[in-house]
């Protein structure tokens, strides 16, 4: 009996495993090897820049010692700028290709990004700040335009939900590794982080060059003056986008304080040491792998406006435990989990929803002009944000984040109650662009 039943047991074990394999294999079919490898390369780019993003307002406000106003000045500074530059140049993205523009926008980032320890006084950060949000600020548009030309509309949440999932893997593998590399808190130790992190990123640009190519014939991109082109004219003729974006910029300036607030509250106010801020950035990971696919599968028939509410509740009730940390160490672990939740919500529906209000011959442009709202909000709540930290009353700044977050929830039901989106039932055409 004993015999015959571990035998059924093990039957039982190899169709489960066959299974579990078939599905695996189903997933792999299900995208391009194009996108596979796009989100290899995304992997690497962001394990590398994840090395330092916790790290950044630490670095320069407390080791470099320019203060916490000082630096969130200077992130607003890199926001602005990228923004006004990703403006005055997103239509080389329809014009001479995502992949092209891709390319050169991480290179930039990883010259920039070594350049860091280099900024020690006011004047050199400033400057290296600027450089980098001129680089920075158009990866996002560029790498969503090259990706969205590789599947077709109905896989858009899908795919958008995979490249998340690279990107997180990514951010929470580098800052596990940044907080081991700085865990002693010296400048030698951040020269070695941001040295680290620019050759991690020129290797993701080395990868994209010599491995990741659109897959099959794509269409011509619209030429300038053709009469495809389109302008930004019609994109800010278009008002449930432009509506879509400040109720995505009122999210985005809370959902942004994560990285940027977070980690520099925790140390100078809870005791938190970087090894440990780098853990919590990890569990984000972890959850991020194992259920944002998933997640957003299930809310792909939910109203986008009505997912950004949901996501608002969540991170309300981080913030909530964040802000009473110094009271209570366990509760910054708490709070990531529910974050998490949040931003597993939130973060696929935002690519999603601007495709889906795009016409296709405008697709890099709408999709520059939300990047323009990610950089806005990061540099806008960041220097609010670095002010009250650097303020005698820290703490004030988790209740002004849940009041934003409010204003934002209400603002993505008044959204859905306006018609939200407008599903495209036909495939996605095909981008060009040009290697």
């Amino acid at each position: 009996m004993i015999g015959a039943a571990g035998c059924v047991s093990d039957q039982v074990g190899e169709g489960m495993y066959e299974r579990a394999m078939e599905r695996v294999r189903g997933t792999l079919q299900r995208f391009p090897r194009s996108l596979w490898l796009l989100a290899a390369a995304n992997f690497i780019l962001f394990t590398a820049r994840g090395m330092t993003m916790p790290f950044l307002v630490i670095f320069f406000g407390q080791i470099v010692g320019l203060g916490e106003g000082m630096v969130g000045a200077g992130i607003f500074v890199n926001a602005v700028v990228g923004v006004v530059f990703t403006l005055a140049v997103a239509g080389l993205i329809d014009r001479l290709g995502a992949r092209l523009v891709l390319i050169a926008t991480i290179v930039g980032v990883a010259v920039m990004t070594a350049s860091f320890p280099l900024a020690t006084t006011p004047s050199l950060f400033f400057l290296v700040m600027v450089l980098h949000g001129c680089a920075s600020q158009l990866y996002w548009p560029a790498s969503d335009t090259f990706a969205t030309s590789m599947v077709s509309m109905d896989q858009m949440g899908e795919m958008f939900a995979l490249l998340r999932v690279a990107n997180a893997l990514g951010i929470g593998a580098g800052g596990l590794l940044g907080g081991l590399i700085v865990a002693g808190g010296t400048l030698d130790q951040y020269r070695v982080l941001y040295l680290s992190s620019g050759a991690g990123i020129a290797l993701a640009a080395l990868m994209i060059v010599t491995l990741v190519r659109r897959p099959g014939t794509a269409a011509p991109s619209p030429r300038a003056g053709s009469a495809n082109a389109g302008s930004w004219r019609e994109v800010l003729a278009d008002r449930r986008y432009l509506f879509s974006q400040v109720v995505m910029f009122i999210l985005l300036a809370a959902f942004t304080q994560l990285q940027v607030s977070a980690p520099p509250f925790l140390r100078k106010e809870a005791g938190v040491s970087e090894a440990v801020i780098g853990l919590l950035f990890a569990i984000n990971t972890v959850i991020v792998v194992a259920l944002q696919i998933p997640v957003a599968a299930r809310i792909g028939s939910w109203g986008r406006g009505t997912t950004f509410a949901v996501a608002a509740l969540f991170w309300i009730v981080a913030y909530a435990m964040i802000g009473a940390s110094p009271w209570l160490s366990l509760l910054p672990f708490a709070a990531i989990i529910i974050y998490t939740v949040g931003e597993m919500l939130f973060m696929p529906t935002t690519g999603v929803l601007v495709v889906e209000l795009a016409p296709e011959r405008l697709r890099g442009r709408y999709l520059a002009g939300s990047s323009v709202t990610w950089g806005l909000a990061w540099g806008v709540a960041s220097w609010g944000s670095g002010a009250i930290l650097g303020s005698s009353s820290p703490l004030l700044l988790w209740p002004a984040l849940i009041g934003v977050l409010i204003v934002g929830g209400l603002g993505g039901l008044l959204f859905d109650r306006m018609g939200g989106t407008r599903r495209a039932a036909a495939p996605a055409v095909q981008l060009g662009d040009g290697d």
